[in-house]
């Protein structure tokens, strides 16, 4: 491993002037379960490494005005013990709950999982569905945006070398929303997902109709992606006439089967490009089937 010049910020505004003065030579630390492994390969070529992990104003959960805050330096184990996110932000809890190990959650960080930008980010996938917000931060100022403007492609975001992400914010789901994350890894645990999908559906009165569908799958394309064509079939549903159909699930999967003209899988170590096509559609009418019937929250 190369040799590196460490620094520790105590404060967000510390850690503001650190970016600003190695500007495009730095690299953040938050729970390193990602970046010490990067620093043990040789793989950054950054020379100095900026430590946020002890800044308090980065840390936590909040409602406020119907919006619930996580900040970036959360772990995902606070997230999945978090009453509040339970309530509010019940797929951003599933997600959380599917990362790595117990010791990956206890270290890892919301705000690191989202900034790794990486296509199969659990968390990242949820964060779509919730129609979650991203403030960022830097010297020269703050800049608000929706969580679908900040990714690039595989490893990319929209940060400049000087910023970095100060909060993620969604609103509360009510009574009359559903939502569900589903997850296909190699294995059942420690494993980065094959294909992962999250969804957020808004019900009329009596659940009669759905006004509002969000569908997010990851690991099918360089960036999350939104599923808008099957969102678009799944209002047109009268939820009554539907389930009662003798041939309902037919019905659903063919709705569900339209994700394959909205993905763009790669083959790769994990999975072949068919077989994510194939498992986009299996999971996206796995979790339909439960959120239609009443199963999911």
């Amino acid at each position: 491993m190369k040799e590196f010049n460490y620094h520790r910020a105590k404060t967000l505004q510390e850690a503001l002037c650190w970016l600003r003065d190695f500007k495009g030579d730095i690299k953040v630390l938050a729970g390193g379960t990602d970046l010490v492994v990067r620093l043990k390969e040789d793989m950054v070529k950054e020379h100095h490494i900026l430590d946020i992990s002890g800044i308090g104003e980065l840390k936590g959960i909040y409602r406020d005005e119907g919006y619930i805050h996580v900040l970036p330096l959360t772990t995902h184990a606070e997230i999945v013990e978090s009453p509040e996110v339970a309530s509010s932000a019940p797929i951003l809890r599933q997600a959380c709950l599917s990362i790595g190990s117990p010791q990956i959650r206890n270290r890892g960080t919301i705000g690191g999982n989202v900034g790794n930008a990486s296509p199969a980010g659990d968390s990242i996938a949820a964060l779509y569905a919730l129609e979650a917000r991203v403030k960022i931060v830097s010297c020269r100022g703050e800049r608000d945006i929706p969580v679908e403007d900040l990714f690039e492609g595989p490893k990319k975001t929209v940060l400049s070398p000087d910023e970095i992400i100060s909060d993620i914010y969604m609103p509360e789901m009510k009574d009359d929303v559903r939502g569900i994350f589903k997850k296909l890894g190699q294995r059942d645990a420690l494993a980065i997902s094959v294909v992962n999908v999250a969804v957020k559906l808004k019900f009329g009165s009596g659940s009669k109709k759905i006004l509002k569908a969000i569908i997010a799958l990851g690991a099918v394309a360089p960036t999350v992606v939104r599923a808008r064509k099957v969102e678009s079939a799944l209002m047109t549903v009268q939820i009554v006439d539907f389930l009662d159909a003798p041939d309902f699930t037919g019905r659903l999967m063919n709705i569900c089967g339209t994700v394959r003209e909205e993905v763009m899988p790669i083959s790769d170590v994990r999975a072949s490009m068919k077989y994510r096509r194939d498992i986009s559609v299996n999971l996206l009418y796995e979790g339909m089937l439960e959120l239609l019937t009443g199963a999911g929250r």
